[in-house]
């Protein structure tokens, strides 16, 4: 081909800029609203950056660039909302972390007002209220996890009886 058909850099950046408007209706059909500005500046750069640029066919190699940019986004996309669905990728839920609060609370309250307490329920009541979880417990004591929550409760439940019986005789003495 002869030099003379060759675009210069200044004609080729006003082909694509007259392009823009068709350019972006590609990237939006193919569902890229929120990307259609970087799609085509990414088109353009790409174009502008090749040694030798012609006109005829310019259109085309537009319409390319810009169509295979989209491909790969829309599959990136999708690949990523694959993965977010994916339920092993999906972060463990934590609860709520005013239970951990309140389960501190309450074993502090029971040390302090429960009275007598065996030793191990005294040892396990003292590492609920310094924020150790059930399954941390579970481990230092050698229990299972089962056990550690039947304990746990038994302990409440004992404290409840002993309060719920003070209070009684507090009231029909009174």
């Amino acid at each position: 081909m002869a030099e003379a058909s060759l675009l210069t850099s200044r004609q080729a950046w006003e082909r694509c800029v007259g392009r823009r408007e068709r350019l972006s209706g590609m990237v939006v059909r193919f569902g890229l609203d929120d990307q259609v500005d970087d799609v085509v500046h990414d088109a353009f750069v790409a174009v502008m950056a090749m040694p030798r640029l012609y006109p005829d066919g310019f259109d085309a190699l537009l319409e390319t660039v810009v169509w295979r940019r989209c491909l790969v986004l829309a599959a990136s996309e999708a690949a990523r909302r694959r993965l977010l669905r994916h339920a092993a990728l999906q972060p463990a839920p934590t609860g709520d972390h005013a239970e951990a609060v309140v389960e501190r609370v309450h074993a502090q309250w029971l040390l302090r007002h429960s009275g007598v307490l065996r030793e191990p329920d005294v040892w396990m009541l003292d590492m609920v209220s310094a924020g150790y979880r059930r399954q941390d417990i579970a481990e230092l004591s050698g229990r299972s996890l089962p056990e550690v929550d039947r304990a746990l409760r038994a302990v409440r439940r004992r404290a409840r009886d002993k309060y719920e019986v003070r209070t009684f005789h507090s009231i029909h003495v009174n």
